[in-house]
């Protein structure tokens, strides 16, 4: 087996477990029990480990070892006031030059989810929207500073889906952002937009503050 296969196997199991709080937040991470569970060196699990740490979902404390990251309230506020400037940022530019193709797809399958889609198909049509408008924002540098927080995102979005009735209350949010899109008007997306990514962080806080994450 590959060496970079090895650490993906192990990037996988532990990014997918961090952002699914199948490892909780606070929790330690042993690196001979990673290693022993997915059979491989402690090695690949070490460079997992170093790319988690970067990407904000674990740290390191000396003397002590490695836990799952804790994201309190203020890193919340953080991270979705970024995430809304920069993604507002990105369709300023997007709205005038997505394809329409695009936005017709990205409506089919808005519509296609109902009582029988997955939490991964709801989840899939959120990704494939922000992703979106980001790519077409056209801007290298925001695409960095962005990709930089989507572990944590990614975490927050699957906290957020725990509250009632949420997934379909987004489904509805994305549904207005490409209306808006498909028009072009930039005001009602812009708005839509940051009421939607505002919801969201408003659902995650609610979910914090029930299930005591901080």
């Amino acid at each position: 087996m590959a060496k970079n296969t090895r650490k993906e196997i192990a990037y996988d199991y532990l990014y997918e477990g961090i952002i699914s709080s199948k490892i909780p937040p606070g929790a330690p991470i042993i690196e001979q029990e990673i290693s022993n569970t997915l059979g491989i060196s402690r090695t690949p699990v070490r460079e997992a480990l170093k790319q988690l740490e970067a990407q904000g979902l674990v740290k390191y404390v000396p003397q002590r070892g490695t836990f799952a990251e804790e994201i309190g309230m203020q890193d919340v506020e953080e991270i979705f006031a970024l995430r809304e400037a920069l993604e507002i940022l990105a369709l300023k530019v997007s709205i005038e030059v997505i394809p329409d193709e695009e936005i017709l797809k990205m409506e089919k399958m808005l519509k296609a989810l109902d009582h029988n889609s997955t939490f991964e198909d709801f989840y899939e049509s959120d990704r494939s929207i922000h992703n979106l408008i980001v790519r077409y924002g056209q801007n290298r540098r925001l695409n960095v500073f962005l990709n930089s927080l989507n572990s944590q995102i990614e975490m927050l979005r699957r906290i957020s889906a725990v509250t009632p009735k949420r997934l379909e209350k987004s489904k509805q949010e994305h549904m207005e952002i490409l209306m808006a899109l498909k028009k072009r008007d930039q005001v009602k997306a812009s708005k839509a937009l940051s009421e939607h990514i505002r919801n969201v962080k408003e659902s995650v806080i609610r979910t914090y503050q029930n299930q005591r994450y901080v």
